[in-house]
């Protein structure tokens, strides 16, 4: 039988780019507040405050951009103008208040760090753990609230009893955020207009598993 143009393997590569390319871009038109800061002024204590708040549009639109990448991984096509800013809504709520809890909790850890490295530099590593743990549990928390519906203190809760019941999985969406980072490092040029889609499309990809084990678990609960 002969495939039809959408089934040719050239047409879903340029497709992926496509999406890759669209959707990275909105999400850079939200943090773009914080991309004007970081490049504007320098990051110090004194500026703190001017990046926690060009930094919260982050949670939502990292929120929407999982939730893309899901259908896109699920689907293997998407509109992503449309599939983007649908999920931006669907998500904006629960999207900020867990960013806005999160962020503000690493941020009063980078001032901690600050003031333990000038009174008390012992403690500087304990702060700088605190927010490596905050780090990896955004590998659980951004990926769940997309896919279900939770209560902000349920979605802490899932989330770390899942970094270590699915460790393989937690290891590999570190990974993918490290490799990323390294591509980043060594073309910036380049990378900057996939990178955080194409980390989202990997961290949703790595998850698969884990959203089919823990609505199994969830329906459990429910019966």
């Amino acid at each position: 039988m002969t495939k039809t143009i959408i089934d040719r393997p050239i047409y879903r590569m340029v497709n992926y780019i496509y999406a890759f390319f669209v959707t990275n871009l909105y999400f850079m038109l939200l943090i773009s507040p914080f991309m004007m800061v970081f490049y504007l002024a320098e990051f110090t204590v004194q500026n703190i405050l001017l990046f926690y708040l060009a930094l919260i549009p982050f949670g939502p639109g990292f929120a929407a951009l999982l939730k893309t990448m899901d259908k896109l991984v699920n689907e293997k096509i998407i509109e992503p103008t449309k599939d983007f800013w649908r999920f931006f809504g669907q998500n904006f709520k629960l999207a900020w208040k867990y960013w806005f809890v999160q962020w503000t909790i690493i941020v009063i850890l980078i001032i901690d760090i600050h003031y333990a490295n000038l009174y008390m530099p012992m403690l500087a590593p304990i702060f700088l753990m605190f927010i490596a743990v905050c780090l990896v549990l955004m590998c659980y928390t951004f990926p769940i609230l997309t896919k279900f519906e939770v209560k902000l203190k349920n979605l802490f809760v899932i989330s770390t009893y899942a970094i270590f019941k699915y460790l393989k999985t937690t290891l590999l969406n570190l990974s993918t955020i490290v490799a990323f980072g390294i591509i980043f490092y060594a073309y910036p040029g380049i990378a900057v207009l996939f990178l955080m889609s194409l980390i989202g499309f990997f961290m949703m990809y790595n998850m698969q598993t884990v959203f089919k084990q823990l609505e199994q678990e969830f329906s459990k609960n429910d019966n």
